[in-house]
């Protein structure tokens, strides 16, 4: 995860959240973070069109993509900073 973060790729993933319903999503990483028990991943949500994080232990399966993610306005790390600080969430 953290390699296809830093060189931009895409990843589909085959993820099961805490109701154990599972879903085939496409994102874009942004970054992995421990909260003190679980690794998540930060990430820009293709089919949701909206960040997303992501529990890492909960990926069931993923692919790196050749395919390079482009800068787009609205969906970099620094957006979802500044969305989360607008929301009050430190």
């Amino acid at each position: 995860l953290r390699q296809a973060t830093e060189a931009r790729q895409k990843l589909p993933l085959h993820y099961r959240d805490l109701k154990e319903t599972t879903s085939q999503r496409t994102v874009r990483p942004l970054g992995c973070f421990f909260w003190g028990q679980v690794w998540t991943l930060a990430a820009w949500c293709e089919a949701r069109q909206d960040f997303r994080s992501f529990r890492v232990d909960r990926i069931d399966a993923m692919v790196v993509l050749d395919e390079r993610v482009r800068d787009e306005p609205g969906r970099s790390l620094a957006d979802l900073m500044r969305r989360l600080a607008s929301d009050g969430v430190d």
